[in-house]
């Protein structure tokens, strides 16, 4: 495989995508937060930082890769009516929030892998944003989502009377 061949392929939001979630995968590892003073120095990383913080970033992860599928030319994935960029997309941002609600969560002691993991995962979403705007293929509808079952469709029978 030609790694340059496959660099040139990318999109602009691909490629910020592509290396947010190389950083993302790295950050996993960092301090997140921690404590130093009296001799003593301890912290923990995402891992140990609570759902919000692993989750996220694993969420943002799965959307770098989805984003990257996409734009290699594997088009075929598909949620639904969601395509590969859109779906990368809206996991991108679930996992942006998650990171952002953890730091809300608990303020003390951080450190600085859990900003970086806010940045990171806000590129992969700024990433998968660009390229969706970049191919014409649109950001997801409310209409995308009745594939799902949540919905009802205009032909579909009405529900049945309550009980008496």
């Amino acid at each position: 495989m030609d790694f340059n061949k496959l660099w040139n392929s990318l999109s602009l939001g691909g490629k910020i995508g592509g290396i947010a979630g190389i950083v993302l995968i790295i950050n996993l590892f960092l301090p997140w937060y921690g404590f130093s003073g009296f001799g003593v120095s301890s912290s923990i990383s995402a891992f140990d930082s609570g759902f919000f913080a692993w989750s996220g970033s694993l969420l943002a992860i799965a959307g770098a890769v989805l984003l990257l599928l996409s734009e290699v030319g594997n088009s075929n994935i598909k949620a639904g009516s969601l395509s590969g960029g859109q779906l990368g997309l809206l996991l991108a941002g679930l996992g942006t929030l998650f990171i952002v609600l953890r730091w809300l969560t608990e303020t003390s002691f951080v450190k600085f892998g859990l900003f970086l993991g806010i940045i990171a995962a806000a590129a992969v979403t700024y990433g998968a944003f660009a390229s969706l705007k970049e191919s014409g293929e649109g950001l997801p509808t409310a209409d995308d989502f009745k594939s799902f079952g949540g919905g009802g469709d205009d032909d579909s029978p009405p529900p049945p009377p309550p009980p008496a």
